[in-house]
């Protein structure tokens, strides 16, 4: 048996404007979320954010949903993120991502306060279970933990983030990635087949229009050919 959880995990950092503090030109946020921003807790313990060692508690435990952590810096740097998972499981799930303050990587100059958003999709695959992880993982995301509880004002043009707590900031910059959909592919893919078959269809209608057309006026050469025989004969 093999069931997948699908995770999002990334930055967002947003430019604090040319009056910022030199070592405070960026606010950002590391985080752990659903592919719909669901909350996971039913199956994520916790997560430990593993920092620069030039800040301070370079290690940041969230127990709770959601899994975020929020800090301001100047600097781009590698965040380690340990997944710790419910159930019999003693060791993390362990990746690094990177934090990116800046949308042109090799100027490194903040063009606009607009959010750099910077986010990976992932499964974790959990093969042949014990039973009381499966219990855990095909239990469901509750309706109310469902959504971040709190609700964002996004009538604004232009929202102030600074203002923002992290999960408004989650709830405000919903994933950025396409969620793959194994029957919206099949569907796709049997369209694109019953394209191509009908255009291989009418391609072999056609030649096999040209051939009939050249055989029809080969017979005709035959015949005029042996009528000249006959005549000749005569």
């Amino acid at each position: 048996m093999q069931i997948s959880k699908a995770i999002i995990y990334g930055t967002i950092a947003t430019w604090l404007g040319r009056r910022s503090d030199e070592k405070k030109t960026h606010s950002w946020i590391c985080y752990v979320r659903g592919a719909h921003n669901e909350d996971l807790s039913y199956f994520i313990d916790k997560v430990v954010f593993v920092l620069h060692s030039s800040f301070e508690n370079t290690n940041r435990v969230v127990s709770q949903h959601p899994f975020v952590i929020a800090e301001t810096g100047w600097g781009q740097f590698d965040i380690i993120i340990k997944i710790y998972l419910k159930g019999d499981y003693d060791q993390p799930l362990v990746t690094v991502h990177p934090l990116k303050l800046y949308q042109n990587q090799t100027q490194n100059i903040p063009l606009t306060r607009k959010p750099v958003v910077s986010e990976q999709y992932d499964e974790i695959v959990f093969i042949n279970p014990k039973p009381e992880l499966l219990e855990i993982l095909n239990a469901k995301p509750t309706q109310e933990n469902n959504q971040v509880e709190e609700e964002v004002q996004v009538d604004q043009k232009e929202p102030d983030f600074e203002q923002m707590t992290p999960a408004q900031i989650l709830k405000y910059n919903q994933p950025h990635f396409t969620i793959f959909d194994i029957n919206e592919s099949k569907v796709t893919i049997e369209k694109a087949i019953q394209i191509v078959s009908q255009d291989i269809l009418a391609d072999y209608k056609k030649k096999n229009h040209q051939l009939d057309t050249e055989i029809q006026e080969l017979q005709i050469e035959y015949e005029n050919l042996q009528n000249k025989v006959t005549q000749t004969q005569q």
